[in-house]
Formats: C-alpha cells, sequence, structure tokens
C-alpha cells in the first residue's frame, strides 16, 4: 500500500507540475495549485490557499475549494489560527483532531472567527497547512481540510504536501515575474501614449501657433484670429476684454441675442470672482454647444480679457493646449493695439494740454491740421467724469474714447477724445457753414450714446458730462474746454452728480461760477436775510410762498395751487414779503434782484441756515 502510495503521489506531483507549467497568469496558477491539491489528497474535502501581503502583513485568501464567499474578507495575521501558526513555523503542521483543530482556531480574532464560521458549516475534524517557501520567505500556506470524521491527514501528506508548495512557489514566482514584466510593458505602452499624445499636442499647438503669428505679422488684427480659430476647430470662439465686453466673436446662426447675452453674464460674473486660468461655463446657455471654456487672456494684475470657446462635444486636451497657446498670441496682439490707443492718446492729449495751457503758436494749428482740425471752424467741448475705481475707469474711459471715435468715424465728424486724468476730454469741430441746430444735434445724439452705453453696460452709478458752448475758431476753443470743467464744479460743489450740464443752460446760475462762495451767500442775505430770519423764528412759509410764485411765472394761482393754500392767503403772503423786505415785486430792478438771490438759495441753503 506504501509503495502504491509514493507512486501515485509521484504520478499526482508530476501532473501537478504539468498544470502548473502550462499557463504564466497568476490567478490561474493559484486555482490550478488548489484544484490539484484538494484533488491529489485522499483526506482532503476542501482548502484555502493563502498569499502573504508585507504592506499589510496578513495572509489573504486567493483561492478556495468549499468555503462561501465570506472567507475573501478574512485577514489573518502571522500566528493567528492554523494557517497563521504554520507562516510563523515556516514547516508544513497537522491537526490531528478537532480538539486540535479548536485549540488553534481558537486564537482567530472576534471578525475572522464570524466570516469564518459564515464561510463553511462546521469545523473540520483534521487540518493540515503547508508554508509556501521562496529564497528562505514564506510568501503563502496551503490549507487543505477534512471534513469525515473517519479520515484524517497522516504524517505521509506531509512529504507530498511540501512538494507541491515547492512547486507552488517555483510557480508563483515565476506568474510574478512574468506579471511585473506585463505591467512594465503596460507602463512603458503609456509613456509611448502619453508622448504620442503630447507630440500631437505640440504638433497642433505649434501648427496653430504658426499661423496665428503669420496672421499677427501681416497685421491682421484680432477678428481675422479669433475667425481663423473658430475656421481650424469648428468651435464656437468669443473674445471678451477686461470688462467682460464681447470685442470679436465667430459663431454660427444658433447664437441669438438672448444665449449671447446670457453668455456675456456668465463671463463676467466668472472673471469678476475668481482667479481664473481655464474655467468652465454653465452649459445651458445654448443646448447646441454645451461644453464651454473660458481661457484667461493675460495674468494678475494685467488681465487683458478671455477667450471663450464652446462645443458641441468635450473640448480635447490637444485643442485645449492649442488654444492656451493661441491666448498668448492674442494678448500680444491686445499688448500692440493697446500701444497704438495709448500713443496716438498721448499725441491727442498733448494737443488737448496745449489748448488748456493757451499755448495758440504755430505748432500747435500745425498739429490742428495733422488732426484734420480746420483752425477757422467753429469748436466745442466736452469733459466727462466717470466716478469709478482707477482700474475700471481706465478700461472703462478706453471704451467711451473708441466710442466715441466710432461715432466721429460713422457721422464724418472731426473729433478727437483723449483721457485727462480721472476725466475724458472731446474736442469736436464743424465747419462755419454748419448750422448751430446741427451741431446742436450732433452733440445731443453723442452724449444720448454715451450715456445709453453707460447704463446698459451697468459699469457705474455717476457719469457726469459738462458740455461747453459753441465758439468760433481753434483760438477761442479753450474757452469751451474751461466752460466744460466749469460745468463738472458746478455738478460737483452742489451735488449734481450723473447729470449732463451745458454752460449755455445754466443761465444764471453762472454767477455760481464766477463769484467766490461767501460773496453769492453775502448777497442773498443781503437780499432775502431779513425773510429767511422771520420764517426762521415765525414758521410763516414767507420762504416757499415766494419761491412758488416766482417758480409759476407770477401766476398766484398756479402758485397758490402748487403748496396747497387758496389764492389770497398767497397774495396775503407776498403782501408781508414785500413789507418784510421793503420792496416792491412789481418794480421790475428790484424783482430781478429778489429773482436772482431766489435762484441762488438752493444751491446754498444748506450752509445759509447753518450759519
Amino acid at each position: 500500500m506504501k509503495e502504491t502510495l509514493s507512486h501515485r503521489q509521484l504520478q499526482s506531483l508530476i501532473e501537478v507540475s504539468n498544470v502548473l507549467n502550462s499557463t504564466l497568469d497568476i490567478d490561474t496558477v493559484i486555482d490550478s495549485i488548489m484544484d490539484q491539491t484538494v484533488s491529489i489528497t485522499e483526506a482532503a474535502h476542501g482548502g484555502v490557499l493563502f498569499i502573504y501581503d508585507k504592506v499589510q502583513n496578513v495572509l489573504l485568501p486567493r483561492s478556495n475549494r468549499r468555503f462561501t464567499t465570506a472567507l475573501s474578507e478574512v485577514r489573518l495575521r502571522p500566528g493567528e489560527s492554523m494557517t497563521g501558526l504554520a507562516f510563523n513555523a515556516r514547516e508544513c503542521l497537522i491537526f490531528k483532531n478537532r480538539v486540535e483543530v479548536e485549540k488553534a482556531t481558537a486564537t482567530l480574532s472576534e471578525k475572522n472567527s464570524k466570516l469564518m464560521y459564515a464561510s463553511v458549516p462546521m469545523l473540520p475534524y483534521s487540518s493540515i497547512c503547508s508554508p509556501i517557501l521562496s529564497n528562505g520567505e514564506c510568501i503563502g500556506v496551503i490549507t487543505l481540510d477534512s471534513f469525515d470524521p473517519n479520515l484524517q491527514f497522516v504524517p505521509q501528506d506531509i512529504h507530498l504536501l511540501n512538494a507541491i508548495a515547492h512547486q507552488a512557489a517555483v510557480a508563483l514566482e515565476k506568474a510574478n515575474l512574468y506579471q511585473e514584466q506585463e505591467q512594465t510593458v503596460k507602463v512603458l505602452e503609456r509613456l509611448n501614449n502619453t508622448i504620442i499624445d503630447q507630440n500631437k499636442i505640440l504638433s497642433r499647438s505649434v501648427e496653430i501657433h504658426k499661423n496665428l503669428a503669420t496672421l499677427v505679422l501681416k497685421g491682421e488684427g484680432l477678428q481675422s484670429i479669433i475667425s481663423y480659430l473658430h475656421e481650424i476647430t469648428g468651435y464656437q470662439v468669443f473674445l471678451f476684454d477686461e470688462l467682460g465686453e464681447n470685442i470679436s466673436h465667430a459663431y454660427d446662426v444658433s447664437w441669438n441675442d438672448d444665449k449671447l447675452f446670457k453668455l456675456k453674464e456668465k463671463v463676467q460674473n466668472t472673471m469678476q470672482t475668481t482667479e481664473i486660468v481655464r474655467s468652465s461655463i454653465e452649459r445651458t446657455i445654448n443646448p447646441h454647444y454645451p461644453y464651454i471654456n473660458l481661457l484667461t487672456i493675460g495674468a494678475r494684475p494685467e488681465i487683458f480679457g478671455s477667450l471663450v470657446v464652446a462645443a458641441s462635444e468635450k473640448i480635447d486636451a490637444v485643442d485645449l493646449a492649442a488654444l492656451e497657446h493661441a491666448c498668448t498670441v492674442i494678448s500680444l496682439e491686445m499688448v500692440k493695439e493697446q500701444a497704438i490707443f495709448e500713443a496716438k492718446e498721448r499725441i491727442d492729449g498733448e494737443f488737448i494740454n496745449d489748448l488748456l495751457a493757451g499755448k495758440m503758436d504755430d505748432a500747435l494749428v500745425q498739429k490742428a491740421k495733422q488732426l484734420h482740425f480746420d483752425p477757422s471752424g467753429n469748436y466745442i467741448a466736452l469733459i466727462l467724469r466717470i466716478d469709478e475705481e482707477d482700474q475700471l475707469r481706465t478700461s472703462i474711459s478706453r471704451h467711451f474714447i473708441q466710442l466715441a471715435n466710432h461715432i466721429f468715424s460713422h457721422h464724418q465728424i472731426k473729433g478727437i477724445a483723449v483721457r485727462n486724468h480721472d476725466q475724458i476730454v472731446i474736442l469736436m469741430t464743424f465747419p462755419q457753414k454748419v448750422s448751430v441746430s446741427y451741431t446742436t444735434t450732433q452733440i445731443k445724439e453723442l452724449v444720448s450714446k454715451l450715456q445709453h452705453e453707460y447704463v446698459v453696460k451697468k459699469w457705474g452709478d455717476a457719469l457726469s458730462i459738462g458740455i461747453g458752448r459753441i465758439h468760433p475758431t481753434l483760438q477761442k476753443a479753450t474757452k469751451s474746454l474751461q466752460e466744460a470743467a466749469k460745468c463738472l464744479q458746478f455738478m460737483s460743489s452742489y451735488g449734481e452728480n450723473n447729470k449732463v450740464v451745458s454752460y449755455k443752460d445754466l443761465g444764471v446760475h453762472q454767477l455760481l461760477l464766477q463769484n467766490t462762495e461767501d460773496e453769492l451767500m453775502e448777497f442773498i442775505y443781503e437780499t432775502l436775510g431779513p425773510l429767511i430770519q422771520y420764517d426762521q423764528n415765525k414758521k410763516g412759509g414767507l420762504l416757499p410762498s415766494l419761491f412758488a410764485y416766482l417758480e409759476h411765472n407770477q401766476n398766484a394761482k398756479e402758485a397758490a395751487e402748487a403748496i396747497h393754500v387758496h389764492t389770497n392767503t398767497l397774495l396775503y403772503r407776498l403782501k408781508r414779503v414785500e413789507e418784510i423786505l421793503e420792496t416792491n415785486l412789481s418794480n421790475s430792478q428790484q424783482f430781478l434782484t429778489i429773482n436772482l438771490a431766489v435762484s441762488l438759495y438752493p444751491f446754498l441753503q444748506e450752509k445759509i441756515e447753518m450759519g
């Protein structure tokens, strides 16, 4: 029987060797070890092959026979249960009976014990555990179990199991080496694919960069660059400036005004609320192009704007990289355009400064001619003041100047617009033969468009515009500039900001600019002082009655209705006014003096009442 058994074991080992050498797949090798070991060991009804994990310092069940899936969650520490004891012993151990099995499994952790009992209905009657040794280290354990009380493992089984464990160690080592080589090959393949992708990105970027550079060198401008990006990528391309205004685009008909407005709002919000280099925008703006990317042009604090690209599908890395390269070219083009703008503005600004300084000489006349200004023409000046922080004011000013220049070009008007500190100075000239009504109409249209732009674009709360009078010849253009400046001074001094004031329409209020505040207050006190004092002491309502009477052109009935009193009451009050001021409202000279004082009073009322 012993010889027959030994011969059978030998035959079984040959079979095991053939099976294990038939594959290099690690999982197949592990399953084959388990299948062959259980099948050729007479007492074995089931078993588990554990592999040691150095990182976690635990034995992991990798293949089993007869056990349920609950076993897969077992994590045995070295020395824990029968398998852990064999791992530490580095030799094959037999647990001959249920008593020895129970003693060994009593070392299981609470969690592992629950999992073990969940994976098999009862403890084995006998078990054998053989460590798998490789280069002197234990890399796993083969555990076999007998669930028949009449079949126990015997010492002869140790030789067989040790021989299988040795072959298993060789097979696992080969499979592990093969797996490592496969992983190395996969890593190399990934690296190769990455290099190929990077080359694609580089090639595409270089191609686009080269073509964009050609457009720039030819002086084609921003619109040609945006159109090229649209053509080469098929994407919808928009260029926004630092204020979030769309200054160039190339898109199809699916973008109506509503969608463009929503896109603009999203761009403005994104630029204001995030320190962005690249950002995704809400997809619901245009269902045809749900993938929208915003790329910053420039870097803070010098942000020139943003390039917005919309696509029907997710934009791939190659195109995104190429678009980022395009942003560099666009930023250079925008810097160039800004430099040209600033150079022209500097020349125009020097001309305006010379006019303001009164430098009327041949050099100034020559500058005027270079600007296509007729020195003998009529001139009128506007000055705009924008109440915003410096950086935003600069951007808004540039927009206003560009808008003014566009209007000049469209209406064939000779004019210049320049920044002057926190203001925008606009000087326009018209031939002498042009009527005043035509000039006035052109001025009103320009002011209306400037105001409309400011409100629609939501650039701020206060835009004040002062307008000088029309003066003949370049020599008197300085006077119009001064008058426009006085209008702004008037608004600033008397709380009239965010308005349009024409010097011509100031009328009697010009006195506010031509006299000191003390002189004006002295005049009002001399004219209305007793009446002001009377109203403060008696609360007689005489001053409001006088104001209403003058405001309604001496119509007593209308004035009485305006202040909700009877006409007779108003007439009585006017009589008292004459008595207190010792004047006669029927006297034209005295009436003119009182009317002038009343016109000036609202602008100085607060200081008069405090004084």
